[in-house]
């Protein structure tokens, strides 16, 4: 039997990481506002922009499902395969989310006075 926190907390999980990505949208769209546009800087804030409908869409699956399949399907993948796993994507999302809000401060110091 799965241990009755096991689903709560990735529930928390996929949210806090739906969190970090939808601010590292919003901090690389600051980025473009004070650096300008240009084709590559645009490729990678669509990919976060993709990677945020991704995110908020697996949440809407994974929510919508009874929660003994997800029981059944976390028993059938191994809970440490999960947690590490979800530990991984947890570590990369605040090094983006870091990573990105470092060149908004960066960036912002750096901007020529209007």
């Amino acid at each position: 039997m799965l241990d009755p926190i096991v689903i709560p907390t990735l529930y928390f999980i996929a949210v806090f990481q739906l969190i970090l990505q939808a601010g590292v949208f919003y901090f690389a769209f600051r980025v473009t506002k004070l650096t300008g546009s240009f084709r590559a800087w645009t490729l990678i804030i669509a990919s976060f922009a993709l990677l945020t409908i991704s995110n908020v869409t697996s949440l809407v699956l994974e929510l919508s499902l009874p929660s003994d399949q997800i029981a059944n399907l976390i028993q059938s993948a191994g809970t440490t395969t999960i947690i590490i796993s979800s530990s991984i994507n947890i570590a990369a999302s605040i090094s983006l989310f870091l990573g990105m809000f470092g060149l908004v401060k960066r960036f912002k110091g750096q901007a020529k006075p209007s």
